[in-house]
């Protein structure tokens, strides 16, 4: 290649860029108008007749915004003029429009098969639109897309291409995503620094599974990405608990009794217990059980204990099966029960469970001829019903 040749490949690749990037930047919006904002308003108070008579000629004048609303509104699922079909054809009007989010909203409808037939390569075409306009979910389900390979070519070069420039944004999910890749190598060179400060941004900005994530790195011994802090990873857990999810207010309630990260405090543990328990946290139902059997944070209650026992072991968890043999082998919350102890004892054992395989054994040795012939065909019958396989 000649010099001369190189410098005009050179020049035509950088107007290349130049052009892309242009094309990149987002396309203004024209600012709405009075009547629109009416519409809105009228929208927003769930008087959508109202917002339909306003919206209507303003979407037929060819106002993307008005077009792209009246859409959202045909899409409501609590609204009598629910029209999945309309509102596929007003989306897509606004889209053609280079409205953005009318782009990334037209493209997730061909991705369900709402108002339009089910199609992975359109809906593409129309994220890579919104993505270009700079809307920053396009951009984050185009990654998606590249990074499975659905309706595109997979990539996941792409993938992190798209994931990044979302994540530049604040896209918290976007940030947690190429965390990952960047932790594995993924589409990019492997890097724990740019992994971490990802992590980082993505949990500051409350994305739930980057918060967790994060509390399990900093609670490892050794890790690639950060030092053990368990300060740290108690406050990642507790941001997540608070946030609702089931699994850290139980870790959370674990690290309180334990004075793991943080001072110990039983009654605060219950309080996580609790608040994880009422949301059917297999775990956490065990956890309220022990603690009023014992009396961790609350006033002892045997009888509570082991309501809570009956909920844990049922659903398979092996301790709550062994401790409510227990319960019913010594009488404390439920009327004494060797058979019935005995059949948990055995699910137990199944399960491999801390000494619930000898507490069995040294059990069936005092039952009697007809008891251990009830004792076994109780147990095969809870084996059946309460055995889970371990994961």
């Amino acid at each position: 290649m000649t010099k001369l040749f190189k410098q005009i490949f050179f020049l035509l690749l950088l107007s290349s860029v130049t052009f892309t990037s242009a094309a990149a930047k987002k396309t203004v919006q024209p600012q709405p108008s009075a009547e629109y904002l009416r519409g809105l308003e009228a929208y927003n108070k769930t008087d959508y007749d109202t917002a339909l008579l306003i919206w209507n000629p303003l979407a037929k004048a060819r106002d993307p915004q008005s077009q792209f609303m009246l859409g959202k509104m045909y899409l409501n699922e609590n609204n009598s003029h629910k029209d999945p079909k309309k509102a596929a054809e007003w989306i897509k009007k606004a889209a053609k429009l280079n409205h953005p989010e009318a782009q990334t909203l037209y493209g997730q409808l061909h991705l369900k098969g709402v108002g339009v037939k089910q199609h992975f390569r359109k809906a593409a075409v129309w994220f890579l639109k919104a993505a270009k306009n700079n809307d920053q979910q396009g951009q984050f389900i185009l990654a998606k897309l590249y990074y499975y390979g659905d309706g595109v070519k997979r990539s996941f070069t792409k993938a992190a291409e798209w994931y990044g420039k979302a994540a530049k944004t604040g896209h918290a999910e976007a940030q947690f995503n190429l965390a990952h890749m960047y932790a594995a190598g993924r589409g990019v060179k492997r890097s724990h620094k740019k992994a971490f400060k990802l992590y980082d941004k993505s949990a500051a900005g409350g994305h739930v599974d980057a918060q967790i994530h994060l509390a399990k790195l900093y609670s490892k011994e050794k890790s690639k990405i950060v030092k053990q802090d368990l300060s740290k990873s108690f406050q990642l857990y507790k941001q997540a608990a608070e946030m609702g999810h089931d699994e850290s207010q139980n870790q959370t309630g674990d690290m309180l009794a334990k004075g793991i990260g943080t001072p110990k405090n039983l009654q605060q543990a219950f309080f996580w217990y609790k608040k994880s328990s009422q949301q059917n946290y297999l775990p956490a139902h065990y956890n309220m059980g022990r603690s009023y059997v014992h009396g961790y944070g609350v006033e002892q209650d045997f009888k509570k204990g082991t309501e809570f026992f009956h909920k844990a072991a049922e659903e398979g968890h092996p301790a709550a099966q062994k401790d409510l043999g227990v319960a019913y082998y010594t009488g404390k919350g439920v009327a004494p029960d060797p058979v019935i102890a005995y059949a948990w004892f055995f699910v137990a054992a199944s399960s491999n469970a801390k000494d619930a395989r000898k507490t069995k054994n040294t059990l069936y040795q005092k039952l009697s001829t007809e008891d251990k012939r009830k004792a076994n065909t109780l147990a095969k019958e809870y084996k059946r019903r309460y055995y889970r396989k371990p994961k």
